[in-house]
């Protein structure tokens, strides 16, 4: 059984990951985000039958990040990083998969499962924040990257929005296959059709203004041994050769330039000569470097206009452990540290660049995956987005495909179009609807030629920003903070009074009153009431009705059927109260008390004892001993497992297995 239940367990932890991983793909023209609807239920089946949650979620998200990043070591490297990048890659998603775990854990361990898509959403934005060690690629929104129908609710609440809404629709789903209840499907699919309504129109009243730019964006191909080992000349005379006069911006990839146009003149040379040979502005990218305390490098993107250089953008979010290691600048000792990293230093400000009266900002490969950082360049007054990037290092795997429907996301938050050139592919343009224009395909030499307009609407999301990323995590930090005592469940019209003491996993129903104290991992029906000074051990099943008064003692993983009523008074009188007078009644472990009894105090119940339905209990009980009846009357001996005994020459064998040995009325078990 256990084997059969390890490969359930295993089988479904599979299935959602690789549906999860499936819906990021698009063969051709088709994508498979709709798996991603669906991609959650088998792993919540699992989690509500199962206690291991963070466990579970973990190595969700572990096989997930295994399929959906399986690129990252194959990345076109020296030879002497090869061993570091498979090092990094195996922390990066062991790191990624602690929030999947986490996810899990919250909504479950806190009997808050109904909140897993605000949980989930919340620590997938939290891992975006930091500069140094943020990560937002497979973010579930990403999944809806080509349904455009869909995803300009991102310009609402950007990526946690529409990662909720992906979570929430897998939620009800997950609960019309459980309960059987139609409501869940109905409110999942007017989910959908509100999104699909707030699309269609948003899509339809966008207009643009007659303003036109004209673009090229010119994808090189040249390889990455190529610039490594830079071939000067040739590299120039590609980028001259590929240049043609009739347009007013032309857009080079990251780390194009044959040479330092920044600090070098003669370098800077040639781009202020075809810049004021075609009147026409270009942005290239380039390594650059600023004298100080020390040399800093940068990776930044220059532009030339009008024969003059125009300044720099520098790139200001930096890939961990490849373009830096992260806070080098604060602890120094981390600069001895080489495994063939680069020493690069993170920019400070923040660029705006303009051509012709549009305003536009530029963002180097990584940095397109933070819509924050986009998001400032926006409120500053940017009217279109350029992205160049080097992924020639993903080589033709999924690595350049994911990278680029970050471009689709960027596009639609801010409905400001997005200009992308990529030295290997995929090179784009997309509108502000995240429609792709026109796109390359990958390791290929080619020019993207078009007219780009003015578009002057200011989304939600760019005004109210990542208001819905920042609730999501305030709700985690609520239920951290605030839920943090209560490890049990408790109906709403229970009531536990201040000085009760419920321990963790108990679950206690509706109109239950607890005064005393409750153990671990009981259930206690309707209607229940427990007094104060009445204690109840771990794992008890105590059903509906239940009186238990002050002074009675439960044991551990006892039974206590349907209106069964414990006493604490001999002789009540209402005109004569005892207070401080009550007798002790003490049930001990195992014991079994049928519906309807009525158990007398001041006396003790053995352990694994049985008292039959409707019996009155007016003295003890011996352990094992089955009684019933008014007044209950000893019948015979009950096993453990719940079979009559059956004594010959004062030992029995039960049908388990187990052996008893009688002296009189008392039976024990023989070990």
């Amino acid at each position: 059984m256990r084997g059969k239940s390890f490969l359930k367990r295993f089988l479904l932890i599979i299935t959602s990951s690789i549906l999860l991983f499936l819906s990021f793909l698009k063969i051709n023209s088709f994508s498979f985000g709709f798996l991603a609807y669906i991609s959650f239920i088998p792993i919540f089946i699992l989690i509500d039958e199962n206690k291991n949650t963070f466990i579970t979620g973990y190595l969700f998200g572990l096989f997930f990040y295994l399929l959906l990043l399986y690129w990252v070591p194959f990345s076109n490297v020296e030879s002497e990083s090869k061993p570091w990048i498979v090092l990094g890659f195996f922390l990066l998603i062991s790191y990624l998969s602690i929030y999947f775990g986490l996810s899990f854990y919250l909504s479950k361990k806190k009997n808050l499962f109904f909140l897993f898509p605000v949980i989930f959403s919340g620590f997938e934005f939290f891992r975006s924040l930091s500069s140094s060690f943020g990560f937002t690629w497979g973010s579930i929104a990403q999944t809806q990257s080509y349904y455009r129908y869909i995803i300009q609710i991102a310009d609402i609440g950007g990526i946690p929005l529409l990662t909720f809404f992906i979570l929430m629709v897998n939620y009800l789903l997950y609960k019309f296959i459980k309960d059987k209840k139609i409501k869940y499907f109905l409110i999942a699919l007017s989910l959908f059709a509100f999104v699909f309504v707030y699309s269609f129109i948003d899509i339809k009243t966008l207009r643009n203004l007659e303003n036109k730019l004209s673009f090229e964006i010119i994808q090189l191909n040249i390889s990455p041994d190529e610039k490594r080992y830079n071939d000067y000349e040739s590299r120039k005379e590609t980028i001259k050769e590929m240049i043609k006069e009739g347009s007013d911006l032309y857009i080079l990839p990251e780390s194009s330039a044959p040479c330092n146009v920044v600090n070098y003149e003669n370098c800077s040379e040639i781009f202020k000569k075809i810049s004021d040979s075609l009147n026409a502005a270009i942005i290239v990218g380039t390594i650059e470097f600023e004298r100080g305390d020390r040399f800093r490098y940068y990776n930044s993107a220059a532009l030339f206009n009008d024969g003059l250089f125009r300044g720099v953008h520098r790139k200001k979010y930096l890939v961990p452990f490849v373009e830096r290691l992260p806070y080098n600048d604060i602890f120094p000792f981390l600069n001895k540290i080489d495994f063939g990293q680069g020493s690069f230093s993170p920019g400070k400000s923040y660029k705006i660049f303009e051509v012709k009266g549009f305003k536009f900002c530029t963002v180097i490969c990584f940095e397109q995956i933070f819509p924050r950082l986009i998001r400032r360049y926006v409120r500053e007054g940017a009217d279109f987005i350029v992205n160049i990037t080097e992924d020639a290092w993903f080589g033709k795997t999924l690595g350049p495909y994911q990278h680029f429907e970050n471009s689709i996301m960027r596009a639609v938050e801010y409905k400001k179009p997005v200009l992308r050139c990529a030295n290997s592919g995929i090179s784009a343009y997309i509108d502000p609807t995240g429609k792709i224009i026109e796109k390359t395909n990958l390791f290929e030499r080619r020019i993207i030629k078009n007219d780009l307009y003015l578009y002057k609407r200011k989304t939600i999301y760019t005004i109210i920003g990542d208001f819905f990323g920042w609730a999501f995590i305030l709700t985690n930090v609520f239920i951290i903070l605030f839920t943090s005592r209560r490890k049990y469940f408790k109906h709403r019209t229970a009531v536990i009074e201040k000085y009760a003491k419920v321990g963790e996993g108990t679950k206690i129903w509706h109109f239950s009153h607890i005064m005393g104290i409750v153990g671990k991992n009981c259930n206690i029906g309707q209607n229940v009431f427990i007094g104060k000074d009445a204690k109840v051990g771990n794992n008890v099943k105590i059903q509906n009705g239940v009186n238990i008064y002050t002074m009675v003692e439960i044991g551990d993983n006892c039974f206590i059927g349907p209106e069964v009523t414990f006493t604490h008074n001999k002789y009540p009188r209402a005109p004569f109260p005892r207070y401080g007078k009550w007798l002790k009644t003490i049930v001990e472990e195992g014991v079994t008390i049928g519906a309807n009894s009525t158990i007398l105090c001041d006396l003790r119940i053995g352990k694994w004892a049985m008292i039959g339905a409707g019996s009155v209990v007016t003295k003890d009980v011996p352990q094992f001993g089955l009684v019933y009846g008014n007044p209950a009357r000893l019948k015979g001996f009950i096993c453990i497992c719940g079979n009559k005994l059956y004594f010959k020459n004062n030992r029995a064998i039960c049908s388990c297995g187990r052996k008893y040995k009688k002296r009189g009325n008392k039976v024990d078990l023989e070990i």
